[in-house]
């Protein structure tokens, strides 16, 4: 191989690198998260106009917000999951109740589903009529009632989107691996108007 052939690899290589770790610090610059902790809040950070789950008991919410967490200390593995709100174009928002029914005529050009996610875990790919899909947004939250999280508060668990634009109705799946105790696999669905 000459001199000339060996740079144009090498220069690929790096270009390559530079992408790839580009990526993982523009992640990683927009949580700002360590051990747990919110240090700092980006410019460029926004957060859905989503209130939290009203399907949290008010005695869990307590409970919840009772037990003192230390930054230093373990995560909390999941201890709630569930499919939160759906927003499609046709039909507007719609918070999903316990009872997991679909009352909206959802569809048209824009479908998004919002799970919740009390504690720490990995969520799975979502399904809907046999398309799988990772979650599009992925924004930490803080507190027993799962709120937009500030400067110095401990991540408690997540708000996960999915974007399903362009399907009418259908059964959607979701899931979630527990990574702290309880360990255990958490899952939702629900069929879509």
């Amino acid at each position: 191989m000459d001199k000339r052939m060996f740079v144009m690899k090498m220069n690929k290589t790096l270009l390559a690198l530079a992408v790839i770790s580009g990526a993982f610090s523009t992640n990683l610059m927009a949580a700002d998260i360590e051990a747990g902790v919110v240090k700092r809040l980006t410019e460029g950070t926004t957060s859905l106009a989503i209130n939290s789950p009203s399907s949290m008991s008010d005695v869990y919410l307590e409970s919840a917000s009772d037990t003192k967490v230390s930054s230093m200390g373990a995560a909390t593995g999941i201890a709630y999951f569930e499919i939160g709100n759906i927003y499609s174009s046709n039909y507007g928002w719609e918070n999903i109740t316990p009872s997991q029914s679909s009352s909206g005529n959802h569809g048209g050009t824009t479908l998004n589903i919002y799970i919740w996610q009390f504690g720490y875990g990995n969520v799975t790919n979502a399904t809907m009529n046999g398309i799988s899909k990772s979650a599009g947004l992925s924004e930490y939250r803080c507190g027993g009632d799962l709120h937009v999280c500030a400067v110095g508060e401990t991540v408690t668990g997540w708000l996960y989107g999915f974007d399903f634009s362009g399907q009418q109705s259908g059964q959607f799946s979701v899931g979630s691996n527990s990574t702290a105790s309880p360990f255990g696999y958490w899952s939702d669905s629900i069929y879509i108007n």
